[in-house]
């Protein structure tokens, strides 16, 4: 009867590779019981219960460190302790790619939306709350400044918000819309967070987008498209009998993520508009 199995019939039993089992040899994890004179490892029938153990952790996601105290203290007590342990941390890695799925939605719906944006189309539509965390303010002649102050910004902001597929938003003063050009004019970046995250952020930082009725376009980040924005959406108002009121909001919906030239992306801006009064 056979006594020993070589390297490459171990690993064929196993459905590994035999650069695994040297491996796992060389760190001490599962070794051979001896080596021949002329370097070939030899294991034993009985190891083939110590290796689907080892196989057996490591299909759960056990890391080899963790395998290797695991062996040394096999009991049904520990092995409940690592097997709940282990469940917790593959809960928290379903919540994760759950959240990764939810950001990946809200990028593939957005970039839906890009492919039939409309340069003429203005829409006037109620638009519910929404809540921000909010930059300081940033001048647009000033470039060091502003890298400062957006890697300030953006630090603070955490990457499940900041990369949550939603667009990034700016904030400028409402005054700057009868400009010729209301994107030289200062503003403060925005991040949009949901309600059950605001308590995350320092409540100053918060800026709330009023419910309420928007006059609202897209715009290309080109000073000619910008001219001609400014004088349709003037032009939209003043025939509906509308003006504004408040700030212009902007939401960066094409971004260096589909496009590396500057002058390629795309805003929606919204403007809180009411009724002239009689």
């Amino acid at each position: 009867m056979k006594k020993y199995l070589s390297i490459s019939e171990m690993a064929q039993y196993a459905g590994i590779s035999r650069r695994t089992l040297i491996y796992y040899d060389q760190i001490d994890l599962f070794k051979p019981v001896k080596v021949g004179d002329n370097g070939y490892r030899y294991y034993g029938i009985d190891q083939y219960f110590e290796l689907d153990v080892i196989l057996l952790l490591k299909n759960i996601g056990m890391p080899l460190e963790e395998i290797q105290v695991f062996l040394k203290n096999r009991n049904v007590d520990y092995a409940l302790q690592e097997f709940y342990r282990q469940r917790s941390k593959v809960d928290q890695q379903i919540e994760q790619l759950k959240d990764i799925r939810t950001s990946l939605d809200s990028f593939i719906e957005r970039y839906e939306t890009l492919k039939d944006f409309d340069l003429e189309s203005i829409t006037y539509s109620y638009r519910e709350t929404e809540s921000f965390v909010i930059s300081d303010i940033i001048e647009s002649g000033d470039t060091m400044d502003s890298v400062q102050i957006y890697g300030r910004f953006y630090s603070s902001v955490d990457s499940k918000d900041l990369f949550s597929g939603y667009p990034i938003g700016f904030l400028v003063d409402g005054a700057a819309f009868y400009k010729e050009n209301f994107h030289t004019a200062p503003y403060r970046a925005l991040v949009k967070i949901p309600d059950d995250r605001l308590h995350l952020y320092q409540l100053q930082k918060i800026v709330t987008r009023p419910a309420g009725y928007y006059v609202s376009g897209f715009m290309k980040d080109e000073i000619h498209h910008i001219n001609t924005f400014n004088n349709r959406f003037q032009s939209y108002l003043k025939e509906h009998k509308l003006v504004l009121d408040g700030d212009i909001w902007e939401l960066l919906w094409q971004d260096e993520a589909t496009s590396e030239l500057p002058e390629d992306q795309v805003f929606e801006v919204l403007i809180p508009v009411k009724k002239v009064s009689v």
